[in-house]
């Protein structure tokens, strides 16, 4: 369990690094800042709408100040440490591009489709924005009943809400795309 200590000193680490006084985030936070005081230096802990609001003010998630281990603002993955996941009926596979970050809003990975054996596309829709850049081949996107070709280098962006699916155009040869996903309403 994480103490009140570690939690003040992650509020303070943050608030020093974006050059923010106590009173600069007492104006953002709405917290007095001799309770933001208090609870840097590990006298109090903070209630859990305190939490809130002070990490709204300093940009950051609540969780970055509360779990066990502190949480990175950089996802850094080396290419020999990408892990590959196979999609199912050897249709190909995703590599993870990107970790989680605090408050991160997008996802990317690298998609490798395996040649076209003609099956059904699968359309599904979930909560998000989605875009793709093909890299190799030629890859089809169906979106709310439309057919959209794409090749080498074409790009391709749309509200996931959509019925939506792609597939690997060429019945010989893999495609390769970057897929990017992230949730509605991110400014």
């Amino acid at each position: 369990m994480i103490t009140k200590e570690e939690i003040g000193r992650r509020i303070k680490k943050v608030r020093e690094h974006q050059h923010f006084t106590l009173k600069n985030v007492e104006a953002k936070a709405r917290i007095s800042a001799t309770h933001i005081s208090e609870i840097e230096r590990g006298k109090t802990s903070p209630t859990i709408g305190a939490l809130i609001r002070i990490a709204e003010a300093l940009g950051k998630d609540p969780a970055y100040f509360i779990e066990k281990e502190e949480l990175k603002d950089v996802s850094f993955i080396a290419l020999e440490d990408r892990q590959q996941t196979e999609l199912g009926r050897a249709e190909g596979f995703i590599e993870m591009l990107t970790n989680s970050i605090p408050s991160g809003k997008i996802n990317s990975r690298l998609i490798e489709l395996a040649p076209s054996t003609d099956q059904e596309i699968k359309l599904h829709e979930h909560s998000c924005d989605e875009a793709a850049l093909v890299l190799e081949g030629s890859i089809i996107f169906h979106v709310d009943g439309n057919m959209h070709e794409l090749g080498e280098g074409d790009s391709i962006y749309y509200i996931a809400t959509q019925k939506h699916g792609y597939s690997n155009k060429s019945s010989d040869v893999n495609a390769k795309m970057i897929w990017f996903a992230s949730e509605r309403g991110v400014d």
